[in-house]
């Protein structure tokens, strides 16, 4: 199955100079988790609630003074659009990201593939590396803290 068949493709996209506030208002208003930060030609960056809170809270400054510019991921992994399921879980295990943006053949942005777009719809074991991979401790002694 092609990742085109299950990913989303009401993609909100933000200017780089979106503030926090509103993003998290865009993403509540619409029950999404990420936006993508660029144009409709140029894909510059991706941000996630879990970006507003890591990096933006972590900055310390008010949040309506930030904008996507200062906590998106910069320039982010993708695939595309025709790639199967087994190669996004593939990209998505290797890199650790839970969204992955869906490029066209003009490389314009498509959608965006989730993590719970891929367990919806491929083998339980397939689904069960997955999380497994991207829900692992970034930092080895949190992992063994437990």
């Amino acid at each position: 199955m092609k990742v085109s068949e299950i990913m989303a493709n009401n993609v909100q996209n933000v200017g780089w100079e979106e503030s926090i506030t509103t993003i998290a208002r865009i993403m509540k208003d619409h029950d999404i988790g990420c936006v993508t930060v660029g144009t409709s030609k140029k894909l510059d960056g991706i941000l996630t609630d879990r970006d507003i809170v890591c990096r933006g809270l972590a900055i310390g400054a008010p949040l309506d003074c930030m904008t996507a510019a200062d906590v998106m991921t910069p320039d982010p992994v993708t695939c595309r659009a025709d790639d199967t399921i087994n190669q996004v879980a593939f990209i998505m295990k290797k890199h650790r990201i839970r969204r992955l943006p869906v490029m066209d053949d003009e490389n314009h942005l498509a959608g965006i593939v989730s993590l719970g777009d891929i367990s919806r719809h491929s083998r339980r074991q397939l689904a069960g590396e997955l999380i497994e991979e991207v829900s692992k401790p970034a930092h080895r002694d949190l992992a063994t803290a437990v």
